[in-house]
Formats: structure tokens, sequence, C-alpha cells
């Protein structure tokens, strides 16, 4: 129990400085850690529950700290949140189907189907929500198309974020595998 709760506090920290640290636009580690919550913790409160909980921890900040500015008010919840959140939730569901047995190549499909779910849910709600976009298939294209940088982005942060993770992962957890035993044959 002790070493989920190192874990759970670790992967907080881990999407919080994500976040607020200065990255590439969308080059995050939010999708990793919610499939990596999603294949590490059984109780299905805590694997989807957690990487909410780091995402809103980290909007808190970012929103009332960051982008002060934009806000009247101190911000407990913004504007699309539900689109956001939505889309961890659906990764969080996804890794949890996915990972009944761990691959590299699960992980692999996990990421980039992690990042279509952020991209596609996420855009729909700039969609919907933004006056920018014209109401029509042709308003929506453009959110779609204009989001594309930020997509590939948010591809190749959750490939190397979650390669890293789940190699981590694998490695502290792997019972072949021992630093003391890597001793040189001379």
């Amino acid at each position: 129990m002790k070493k989920n709760v190192l874990l759970a506090i670790a992967m907080l920290v881990v999407v919080f400085l994500g976040r607020v640290m200065p990255h590439p636009f969308n080059f995050t580690p939010v999708i990793a850690i919610t499939l990596m919550s999603s294949y590490v913790f059984k109780n299905k409160y805590m694997s989807l529950g957690l990487p909410l909980l780091a995402f809103w921890l980290s909007d808190l900040f970012i929103n009332n700290i960051v982008y002060a500015g934009y806000y009247s008010n101190f911000t407990f919840v913004s504007t699309g949140m539900i689109w956001t959140y939505g889309s961890i939730l659906l990764v969080g569901l996804l890794g949890s189907s996915l990972f009944k047995k761990l691959s590299s190549g699960r992980v692999a499909l996990a990421s980039i189907s992690g990042s279509t779910i952020f991209y596609l849910v996420s855009n729909f709600g700039v969609w919907i929500a933004s006056p920018m976009y014209a109401k029509s298939i042709a308003g929506l294209v453009l959110c779609y198309s204009l989001a594309l940088p930020f997509y590939g982005s948010s591809l190749a942060g959750d490939l190397i974020y979650s390669t890293l993770f789940f190699g981590a992962y694998h490695l502290a957890t792997s019972k072949s595998y021992n630093l003391n035993s890597s001793k040189s044959k001379i």
C-alpha cells in the first residue's frame, strides 16, 4: 500500500511539473501517466481519478498563476473542461481495457490512441465552444486542421513519456533484472 501511495504522489508531481514547466505545446506526460495509472492501479477510482486530479491541480496553478490575467476571479473550473477531462477519462478507460497484458506494442498503440482521443475530443470541444469557428463541417475541419501541430507534439510526447514510464516501471518491477547481478566477467 505504501508503494502505491508513493507512486501516486510521484505521478501527481510528474503531471504537475510536466504541465507547468516550460515545454513545447502539448508535449506533456498527461496521457502517459493516465495510461500508466490505468495499468498500475487496480482500483478504478484510483486509476481514473489520479490523472484527473493531477490535471485539475495543474489547471488550478496554470489558470490562477500563469494565466491569471485572463480570469477576473480565482478559477476552480474553466470553460471547455468537460472536453479535456472527458478525453482523459476516455484514455484511462482505453488503457484499462488494453493493458490486460503489457507489451511494447500495446503501450505504443495506447499512446497513439490516447493522443488521438485527446486531439479529437478536446478540439471538438474547442469547435463547439469557440466563436472562432463556424458551426459547420467546414468550421470543424478548420478547427482540426489548425490543431494538427499540437497533435504532432502530443503524439511525440505521449510516445516518449509512455516509453520512459512503462520501461522504468518494467525495470523496477522485473524479477529477472537485478542491479547487483550485472557483474563483469573479465
